[in-house]
């Protein structure tokens, strides 16, 4: 099954012998692609990641590793050919209001064509009073390595290859799905508008009332080195990032460094082939840093991952061509949206 899958289940041909029935179907197909989503039990098991089982992974449940306990939730790809793909989704912040744990972007999770693991930042369960946690862990424990390991136990006993697991995440979220490349080769990062320097973050705030320490001090696990770490695992791990223009935070303080630091200095808008394994897409919506698409965004960005994996992709002018028409049209969606929204 391809990429577009969920597209193609919902949008069936219709008999054109009457217009005001080809209309209407038209509209409810629409309206069906807009109401996909994944319904999530209440209830879940609790189980030590080194007793996880085949039998354990279904829908919700929790794995205990070092001192903390992750929150999951995972969907089985209806279709046996994309049950050799894993996609995971870090959960980035959360509002005042949202229940813990937090599963966002439950969603997304009909348009990707494989199993899909959802994950809960467990520092938003330990710390309630956080809109946002990083996965980052303690002192003396990364939750992200953390993650690395039940990711990996989950692929193996899926019989996937780390070739055809794909993390996903934006801002906070766009953090871990590039960090965890530290602890993981061959594997492919999704980040929408990432928070790439944690220096450049609050962070500190966080870090100093919770673990009584800063991003400054040393750190044996190095999770305020996103950016080398990006540069030293470029040649095993693939990388697609998207980042809106005006975004000017993140893109002057979190991507721009970044990039020079791999010795990038020029971009286009729409996509850019930076690296043999770096996609960067640059798009340019009204919101800023929380204007990161939807679905039918994301789908597009799950097609691009899936081609960058490829061991002989090369970026094609068309490529380039068909994502900055596409960014075009995000951007006048988006601009009618908000001048329909403010009136």
């Amino acid at each position: 099954m391809s990429y577009n899958s969920k597209f193609e289940e919902v949008f069936k041909k219709v008999s054109i012998d009457s217009y005001a029935d080809f209309s209407k179907e038209m509209k409810l197909q629409w309206n069906r692609l807009k109401n996909q989503h994944y319904d999530m039990e209440k209830s879940c098991q609790f189980y030590d990641c080194k007793d996880l089982v085949c039998e354990n992974l279904k829908n919700r449940f929790s794995v205990y590793l070092g001192n903390v306990l992750f929150d999951l939730l995972l969907k089985e790809p209806e279709q046996s050919e994309d049950k050799k793909n894993l996609f995971v989704i870090f959960s980035a912040s959360r509002e005042p209001s949202e229940a813990i744990p937090v599963f966002k972007r439950n969603s997304y999770m009909p348009f990707c064509p494989g199993y899909v693991l959802n994950v809960s930042d467990p520092m938003l369960s330990m710390y309630k009073q956080l809109r946002r946690g990083w996965f980052y862990g303690t002192r003396k424990e990364a939750y992200i390595e953390y993650l690395a390991v039940i990711v990996n136990r989950i692929r193996e006993l899926l019989g996937i290859e780390n070739r055809n697991v794909y993390f996903f995440g934006s801002s906070a979220g766009g953090y871990a799905s590039l960090q965890i490349s530290n602890y993981l080769d061959g594997t492919n990062h999704i980040a929408v508008n990432p928070q790439i320097d944690l220096k450049q973050t609050s962070a500190n705030s966080m870090l100093s009332k919770l673990l009584g320490t800063t991003v400054d001090e040393k750190d044996p696990f190095r999770r305020n080195e996103t950016s080398d770490i990006i540069k030293e695992n470029i040649s095993t791990n693939r990388y697609l990032i998207i980042q809106n223009l005006t975004d000017e935070n993140h893109c002057s303080k979190h991507l721009f460094p970044m990039l020079k630091n791999l010795n990038v200095s020029e971009l286009n808008y729409g996509l850019n082939q930076v690296h043999d394994n770096m996609l960067v897409w640059i798009y340019d919506v009204i919101g800023g840093h929380v204007a990161q698409g939807d679905r039918l965004i994301f789908s597009q960005a799950v097609y691009m991952a899936m081609r960058l994996s490829s061991p002989d992709f090369r970026m094609e002018a068309q490529d380039n061509f068909l994502f900055q028409n596409f960014s075009c049209v995000w951007r006048m969606r988006d601009w009618y949206k908000n001048v329909i929204d403010t009136k």
